[in-house]
């Protein structure tokens, strides 16, 4: 009986410790990084979005969303290749990630359809092209169902949201314990999935080291835990259908190593989206984009400047 209480107490210290960090988040410091980057800032209902414009002449525009545990400069090996070949291309950080807010609120898709809105509005942009990494690929596909007149083409790279066994633990959705496991080992649960992102993640410490800085201003983990609760991070086969039944042009390029989302699902695509392209990449996992960027720059460049008829 005495081990239930000192059980129940500490649970509840470390409850309230939790609650008062959640309230009481110091954002000094992510405001000062943000502020002296230099970048662009879009402030809208939602909380402040950093993001910047490559290419500036150019008439077309791509949008780059970058993944789950992404930042606007893990598009860094694509950006040049693209502009070179003649587009303008934006880059931002999703809310919670990167230098951009950290919103106290669900992470749903209404909440990243709502800020893609206000990047597309900032920049002027009538009609886009939406390139997805993994999550960013889901709010591709969201915002293009939702505004398709605003939507030239869907590329969508190493896309999440293909469900398999055990990927989603019960344990998070349960009130105060997901919020203890987050505030409290988010950096030892979420740290594993990136290194997987990549085949050899010793071959980019860079990559790792950003992704640890941005993860440790106040709020990431918070922000990480809700877009896993009210987001279809690891299931967004509804979605996925639904997108199959519009006529919207598409390829899926997919690294055939990744082990974050196999590229076995390839085979649920065909039947989802029957239309789409595909374009399967050797020697890359998740973060396909940034071990094989050639390839995936010419597979974007070659989907996007050539008129494909029917697809």
């Amino acid at each position: 009986m005495k081990i239930l209480i000192y059980s129940v107490l500490i649970l509840s210290l470390f409850a309230s410790i939790t609650i008062y960090s959640y309230f009481n988040e110091d954002s000094s410091a992510l405001d000062l990084a943000r502020n002296s980057s230099g970048d662009e800032l879009i402030r809208s209902d939602g909380g402040v979005t950093r993001y910047k414009i490559f290419g500036q002449k150019n008439i077309e525009t791509l949008i780059l969303i970058h993944s789950f545990n992404g930042f606007l400069e893990s598009w860094n090996p694509n950006i040049n290749s693209l502009v070179d070949a003649g587009y303008r291309v934006v880059v931002y950080d999703l809310f919670g990630r990167g230098l951009s807010d950290r919103p106290r609120t669900n992470y749903d898709l209404s909440l990243f359809r709502g800020q893609l809105g206000s990047v597309v509005e900032a920049i002027g942009a009538k009609k886009v092209y939406l390139v997805g990494s993994s999550f960013g690929a889901v709010i591709a596909s969201d915002y293009a169902m939702t505004y398709p007149d605003q939507i030239e083409r869907l590329v969508m790279v190493g896309p999440a949201g293909w469900p398999q066994e055990g990927g989603r633990n019960w344990l998070l959705n349960i009130p105060v314990v997901g919020e203890l496991a987050f505030h409290y080992f988010g950096m030892k649960i979420l740290k594993p999935k990136v290194e997987d992102y990549l085949l050899n993640s010793s071959k980019y410490p860079e990559v790792l080291e950003k992704w640890e800085s941005f993860a440790r201003y106040p709020g990431f983990m918070r922000s990480a835990l809700s877009t896993l609760k009210y987001s279809p991070v690891l299931d967004y086969t509804a979605g996925w259908e639904q997108l199959g039944k519009r006529n919207i042009p598409m390829v899926f390029i997919w690294g055939k190593q990744d082990v974050s989302f196999p590229f076995s699902n390839t085979k649920k695509l065909s039947k989802l989206i029957p239309h789409a392209k595909l374009v399967g990449i050797n020697n890359a996992a998740h973060w396909v984009n940034i071990e094989q960027a050639k390839e995936v720059n010419d597979a974007i460049i070659n989907f996007i400047s050539v008129n494909h008829e029917g697809v």
